[in-house]
């Protein structure tokens, strides 16, 4: 998907989505126990970026458990509210597919719900940008709804966006990222929640060989 639609329908709805997901994790035991579980395999001493960081939701939940973390959007709309809800964060712009990093920067990668946007060549492209700046060892932990289907927006929030959303199918993600160079350590697919669209998520940890 054209990166400046995903940019400008984000920027569109930054503030919006910043209030209704801000405390989004509060309400989702597995996603917490997930990001705990990454928190404690990842490998000590180097930062962990949350790629697609939106409000910073997941930033801040690791950076509360003690993980060095940065955070990365496309949208220029989102890092102003990552950086409004948490100073101090370092909140970066920067697109997934050419990330603002060194090689082997990283200690870990996190993707929750921002692959969702991506078409299959761009994925595989994100993949490889994963494995570009995690070091030997580093760990990747991609979220995302589990399917087949694709779903079109052109309203959220009530206002005007144009985004495209896929769901993915986790035996794609793992296929994908073993292209990539890494190992899959753990697979976790859920239900929906109360609160949530009625779609099955999906949980891939990765380690890069």
């Amino acid at each position: 998907m054209d990166s400046t639609s995903i940019r400008d329908s984000y920027d569109a709805v930054a503030d919006a989505y910043s209030r209704g997901f801000t405390a989004d994790l509060t309400s989702k035991p597995l996603d917490r126990a997930m990001l705990t579980a990454f928190a404690e395999q990842v490998p000590k001493g180097g930062p962990v970026a949350d790629v697609g960081c939106g409000p910073a939701q997941v930033a801040c939940f690791l950076g509360d458990l003690g993980v060095p973390v940065m955070g990365i959007d496309v949208s220029p709309g989102m890092v102003r509210v990552a950086q409004e809800r948490r100073p101090g964060l370092d909140v970066r712009v920067g697109s997934m597919l050419d990330l603002p990093l060194d090689d082997g920067e990283l200690a870990g990668v996190v993707a929750f719900y921002s692959l969702i946007h991506l078409q299959t060549e761009e994925r595989s492209r994100a993949y490889a940008e994963f494995a570009r700046v995690l070091r030997p060892g580093g760990l990747v932990l991609a979220a995302f709804h589990a399917g087949e289907e694709i779903r079109h927006r052109d309203s959220w929030f009530d206002r005007p966006v144009s985004l495209d959303f896929f769901a993915l199918r986790p035996e794609e993600v793992a296929a994908g990222l073993s292209a990539a160079g890494f190992t899959m350590e753990a697979t976790l697919t859920r239900g929906p929640y109360a609160d949530e669209a009625a779609t099955e998520r999906a949980y891939l940890l990765a380690r890069k060989s």
